[in-house]
């Protein structure tokens, strides 16, 4: 499939979340020229009306002025918590050598996930703030990390841009403002991705953490087989996270060439959740719709595509089939709001 150089870009006006150039219900046109140059910026209250998709090519956003996390990074989406999900590129390690002396590990007052695009680094995991190096994970195409609060990580090499053993693309959701807590005599509280940055006033005490958490990591490569989607017929799943207390839900999901979506799937949407779709693999086609009865926009989606649906949007399909190539892409549902915390998940309900 031909790669669109001129298709649609979506930006935030008036509280929905629209199509930027194209012409929806209601005869609005959207500003197309400075679409590609905003992240998607996340809505979370369900409210009475209808919102619509939020649909990005995360290739034509330019790149943030200040890398995040010491790597090349690109800000596609905010949360009103300051939180966001990110697109980074890390070089890979120059130097071989440890630092002399061990940097301490560190951790965060949010919930982050995470999932490697490509490449492969390697990543400390402590169970104490007093072990200098936890055990290693390596992170490699398909890893998926599913990090709670107060989750330690870090050790005598840095985590991330100080690690990575070849060149790695990776994409991270915090849910938070990417605050750090060192642990160790000179703890402190900052945000490490600016340069320039010193600690914040407010330094948390890490040696008042009664319990620190241990995080979720699957090579779902290696480690997880695919599976026929018991709720919609003719897809395949891998199941990475799935936490109805905390109302969070993290799955791959795969629809062969020529799908088409079986009756009852064409047209739905959550009344609270949430639901972030990042495009890995081949194309397919999504309809936006203004609200139940409007006819509906078509956009051709591929790899490196994002979609966020907000509570009352629409996802939907037109008749015929969805994709020529097949698609492949990382969903991840939120039972309400963009953290943790607001279970149980709903069952989506059909659009009429």
């Amino acid at each position: 499939m031909k790669r669109q150089q001129d298709g649609p870009r979506i930006r935030p006006f008036g509280g929905l979340l629209v199509l930027a150039g194209a012409l929806l219900a209601g005869g609005w046109h959207g500003d197309a020229a400075n679409a590609a140059d905003e992240p998607i910026m996340g809505i979370v209250e369900p409210g009475d009306g209808w919102n619509q998709l939020a649909i990005l090519d995360v290739r034509e956003l330019p790149w943030d002025k200040v890398g995040r996390f010491q790597s090349k990074s690109k800000t596609f989406f905010k949360t009103p918590a300051d939180g966001g999900f990110i697109y980074s590129v890390f070089s890979p390690t120059w130097d071989v050598t440890p630092p002399k002396y061990g940097l301490p590990s560190h951790y965060h007052l949010f919930h982050e996930w995470g999932y490697t695009l490509k490449g492969d680094l390697v990543i400390h995991e402590p169970v104490s703030p007093y072990q200098t190096n936890g055990a290693l994970y390596r992170f490699t195409q398909g890893t998926w990390l599913d990090r709670p609060a107060y989750s330690l990580h870090g050790g005598t090499w840095e985590v991330a841009g100080l690690r990575p053993q070849n060149p790695i693309y990776l994409l991270l959701f915090e849910e938070g403002d990417g605050g750090v807590i060192t642990v160790g005599p000179n703890g402190d509280h900052f945000k490490p991705d600016f340069p320039g940055d010193k600690p914040d006033p407010y330094r948390p005490d890490w040696r008042a953490v009664k319990q620190f958490t241990r995080p979720w990591i699957v090579d779902s490569g290696n480690s997880l087989e695919w599976e026929t989607d018991k709720q919609i017929a003719g897809r395949f799943v891998k199941w990475l996270s799935d936490d109805q207390v905390q109302g969070f839900r993290a799955q791959l999901v795969k629809i062969p060439p020529g799908w088409s979506a079986p009756a009852g799937t064409t047209k739905t949407y959550f009344q609270n959740a949430n639901r972030l779709r990042y495009m890995l693999y081949g194309d397919m086609k999504v309809w936006s719709f203004r609200d139940p009865k409007a006819r509906g926009q078509s956009v051709e989606v591929e790899e490196d595509f994002f979609i966020y649906q907000p509570p009352r949007s629409i996802w939907g399909y037109g008749e015929g089939p969805v994709t020529e190539e097949g698609a492949m892409w990382l969903e991840v549902t939120y039972a309400a709001g963009l953290a943790v915390g607001g279970g149980p998940l709903e069952a989506p309900s059909i659009a009429q």
